[in-house]
C-alpha cells in the first residue's frame, strides 16, 4: 500500500523543466536583432538632434544680429559688410580679447549687407530697402568658409553649404517713424519721463 501511494505522488506531481538551450539561443537572437537595429538609429537621431539644436542657436544669433542692424542708423548700415562675430554654445556673444575666447567659440557670424537696394516686383525702385545675410558656421578648428558654393547655374540646385543663411531686408524709417521704432531707443530716463507724461 506504501508503494502505490509513493507511485500516485510521483505521478501526480508537476513536472517542473527549465528553457532547452534552443529556445535560449533562438531568445537571445531575437533580443541582438532588436538591439542592433535599434543601436543603428541612435547615430541618425543624435545627428538631426544636433542640426536641431546648431538651427536653434544659428536663429538666436542672426535674430540678434538683425536687431541690431535694424536698430543701427541707416546711412551707416554698410558699416556691418563683412563685420563677423563670435558666439559660445548657447547663442551669447563672445569677444576676442575673453581669457577662453578659444574654449567657449562655438560659431562664428558674419553679416552682409548688399550695396544696392534689391529688385522686388513692380516698376517702382526703392532706394531705402536693403537686403542683409547673416550667415552663422559652427566652429570646428579653423576659420569658417562663408564663400558660396557654386551651383553650376542652376537655381534649383540645393548645395550643401558649411553655415546656416537667414536674410532679411532692412527698411530707412527716416521719413515715417513708428512708435514702437521710438521706443526701441529709450534709455532708462527717457521712459521714466514717458510714463510720467502719459499719466
Amino acid at each position: 500500500m506504501n508503494s502505490e501511494m509513493k507511485k500516485n505522488t510521483i505521478i501526480n506531481k508537476p513536472k517542473t523543466r527549465g528553457f532547452t538551450l534552443v529556445e535560449t539561443v533562438l531568445a537571445l537572437g531575437i533580443v541582438a536583432t532588436v538591439m542592433v537595429t535599434l543601436m543603428a538609429l541612435l547615430p541618425t537621431g543624435m545627428d538631426i538632434m544636433k542640426e536641431a539644436g546648431t538651427n536653434t542657436v544659428g536663429a538666436r544669433i542672426a535674430n540678434q544680429l538683425v536687431s541690431k542692424l535694424q536698430l543701427s542708423d541707416y546711412d551707416k548700415i554698410q558699416q556691418w559688410n563683412g563685420e563677423e562675430r563670435y558666439y559660445d554654445d548657447m547663442g551669447t556673444e563672445i569677444f576676442k580679447n575673453d581669457e577662453q575666447f578659444k574654449m567657449r567659440r562655438i560659431y562664428t557670424a558674419k553679416v552682409e549687407v548688399d550695396e544696392k537696394s534689391p529688385e522686388l516686383p513692380g516698376k517702382n525702385k526703392n532706394d531705402y530697402l536693403r537686403r542683409v545675410v547673416v550667415k552663422v558656421a559652427g566652429y570646428m578648428g579653423g576659420e569658417p568658409d562663408f564663400t558660396d558654393p557654386p551651383s553650376d547655374g542652376d537655381p534649383n540646385k540645393k548645395v550643401k553649404k558649411d553655415y546656416q543663411s537667414y536674410w532679411t531686408y532692412i527698411v530707412d524709417t527716416k521719413k515715417a517713424v513708428s512708435y514702437t521704432h521710438l521706443r526701441a531707443h529709450e534709455t532708462e530716463a527717457d521712459l521714466v519721463c514717458r510714463l510720467l507724461l502719459e499719466k
